[in-house]
């Protein structure tokens, strides 16, 4: 499978929101998906990266820059989906080193605590669990 890894642009949007409803994402309209898309390509603190196959859309990576009071700043995945027919070749490790190339620093991410696939998947690209916690929601 050759696929190509590059960011995202508006037209992308429709894509990324076929993709996103394979990890359970609550699908959104057309119009929604284009403008959270629209939001973070104008943002200088989000970066969107998209794998393609064949002109479509087959996985995407979200990354910001989150600046800290107390600690040292670093890169956050906020999201990255790859979509199940590509899983398995490589798509969410590309990725990933696409968005290292890019930005020099320490990255994070963040997991659900019952996502033992994804906890094995960073793990296997060379992270490592720093800690664990609960999120609060108000």
């Amino acid at each position: 499978m050759e696929y190509i890894i590059r960011s995202a642009s508006e037209l992308d949007a429709n894509g990324i929101n076929k993709v996103s409803e394979h990890l359970g994402y609550s699908q959104l309209s057309s119009t929604e998906s284009t403008t959270k898309l629209q939001e973070l390509l104008h943002s200088t603190q989000d970066q969107v990266f998209v794998a393609e196959w064949q002109g479509q859309i087959i996985g995407w990576l979200h990354l910001f820059y989150a600046r800290r009071l107390a600690s040292d700043n670093f890169f956050e995945i906020g999201g990255l989906v790859v979509s199940p027919e590509s899983r398995g070749h490589g798509v969410g490790r590309a990725l990933v080193q696409y968005a290292q190339a890019k930005n020099l620093g320490k990255f994070r991410v963040r997991c659900d605590e019952k996502r033992l696939d994804a906890h094995k998947f960073y793990e296997s690209i060379g992270f490592n669990v720093k800690k664990v916690q609960c999120v609060f929601q108000g």
